[in-house]
């Protein structure tokens, strides 16, 4: 769905540019990002160095529960492909050395359900599920109505969808 207002898409692109420089530059761009924020958001939150360093739940099992579907995954990918000096390849290896072919076949499908089973469905999730912890941004309010709608969530099992 497009953005409402020009100033939403205008905040999407700028967003994205600013993840895309954390990612290039990994920990130095991070250390300077994360000194100029507050003392009291420091004294409250777990500080990481990276969006690497972000944990999350059931992510050593690969069973992290997806809450988005794989349009809304497709946005952001597109979003952050507008920041400049993004390189999609070097992208693909950071979120998990994913082929660019199985990129490429994710990317050209349409519909909500449709690529769920793709690699790069999963690492992208993952992806910008870090990122936004890293960067301290709350749930959408479509993210709270997934959880509460999904409470199993979403789980990818050899290309099935599980339980």
């Amino acid at each position: 769905m497009p953005p409402k207002r020009k100033s939403d898409l205008v905040d999407d692109v700028e967003n994205a540019s600013d993840v895309a420089k954390r990612a290039r530059l990994g920990d130095e761009g991070a250390a300077v990002a994360s000194s100029s924020k507050t003392k009291t958001s420091k004294a409250t939150k777990p500080q990481y160095a990276s969006w690497k360093d972000v944990v999350l739940e059931g992510e050593d099992e690969c069973e992290v529960p997806i809450y988005d579907d794989c349009n809304t995954i497709r946005r952001k990918i597109r979003a952050l492909l507008k920041a400049p000096d993004f390189k999609v390849t070097h992208w693909l290896k950071d979120i998990g050395n994913i082929n660019s072919n199985s990129y490429n076949r994710f990317m050209a499908l349409r519909g909500a359900d449709r690529g769920a089973e793709n690699g790069t469905y999963y690492a992208a999730y993952v992806y910008f599920e870090k990122v936004r912890i890293f960067e301290g941004k709350k749930k959408t309010a479509t993210r709270i109505a997934a959880e509460e709608g999904l409470p199993s969530a979403r789980r990818q099992l050899r290309g099935l969808w599980g339980p």
